[in-house]
């Protein structure tokens, strides 16, 4: 069965093609493509409250493309989530209106806390050597950073923070964003300590790919740091040339850097474990899982 996910970003939209497999074992979830366009609908909202005529017609074009693509794969169902810049701007309502009516594409704006649940919908921890103990999932977007605390495979808590890479970049985070931030997670470093690090998104991804000596999708805090002092001094050209990263990538791995080195340090973590999957592939569980439910119930 093949499934597909639109997850709607603050720095990028993403389009993801999952073919599902009932094994023995549970369903076995295997890629088949992604589709990737930094359209950065954070920059015009973090600073104007709204999206531009320019992004609006980029977003409608992004999204018929989208539809063609999934004609031609033709998954059995999809869903299309939009997070963090969606969620503030002013025209909302009316830019996704008007992506219905030229796609045939529903978008659904979902809240922070709707977000970190379909990222738990991943289950990595299950994956784990010690599933049972406990597990923070840092989600590192351009609008809001969701933090996830897993205890016992059991979801205990979960927090969305407009705590962003654009935002962060522009200068646009509130000295109070972080301080509900710290208190959170000082919060539970008494009772969940210690707790191991699962990172996604995909400046941790890049961090990985690119600083990284590890084969393992393991990366020590060390490497993290080094990342950001390497780069943060650096130009843009200097960042694109020296690195190979990719221009939307550039301006925004040091700040993703940042919230990362924020957590870690305030909780104590040494390492973070980077599974690969992200808000999309959570959405693509979920759907497979009421798919499953509904053909039981008939």
């Amino acid at each position: 069965m093949k499934l597909a996910a639109i997850d709607i970003g603050s720095n990028a939209v993403r389009l993801l093609f999952i073919n599902v497999y009932e094994t023995e074992n549970g369903p076995r979830y295997v890629k088949d493509s992604m589709y990737r366009v930094p359209l950065r609908l954070g920059e015009d909202v973090f600073k104007k409250g709204k999206l531009s005529k320019k992004k609006i017609k980029d977003f409608v074009h992004t999204m018929q493309a989208f539809k063609k693509l999934m004609k031609v794969h033709d998954p059995v169902a999809y869903m299309a989530c939009a997070t963090s810049a969606m969620r503030e701007a002013a025209n909302a309502e009316e830019v996704l209106a008007k992506i219905k009516k030229k796609s045939g594409l529903k978008i659904a704006v979902i809240s922070g806390q709707e977000e970190a649940d379909f990222l738990f919908s991943n289950h990595v921890e299950r994956f784990q050597a010690e599933p049972n103990k406990n597990y923070l999932y840092v989600d590192v977007g351009g609008g809001s950073t969701e933090l996830i605390l897993i205890s016992n495979g059991e979801k205990i808590d979960r927090k969305s923070f407009n705590i962003g890479t654009l935002r962060l970049r522009d200068g646009m985070v509130d000295a109070s964003e972080w301080e509900k931030m710290d208190k959170w997670m000082r919060r539970l470093n008494g009772k969940y300590a210690p707790m191991i690090g699962v990172g996604t998104g995909g400046n941790i991804n890049t961090m990985l790919k690119y600083f990284s000596k590890s084969k393992k999708q393991v990366m020590d805090i060390e490497v993290i740091r080094d990342t950001y002092n390497k780069l943060k001094d650096l130009s843009f050209e200097e960042k694109v040339i020296k690195y190979s990263l990719k221009p939307d990538r550039a301006d925004v791995i040091v700040p993703a850097a940042q919230i990362f080195l924020k957590v870690m340090d305030t909780l104590g973590m040494d390492t973070m474990t980077i599974p690969k999957v992200g808000l999309a592939d959570g959405m693509i569980h979920q759907m497979f899982e009421q798919i499953m439910k509904d053909i039981a119930e008939e």
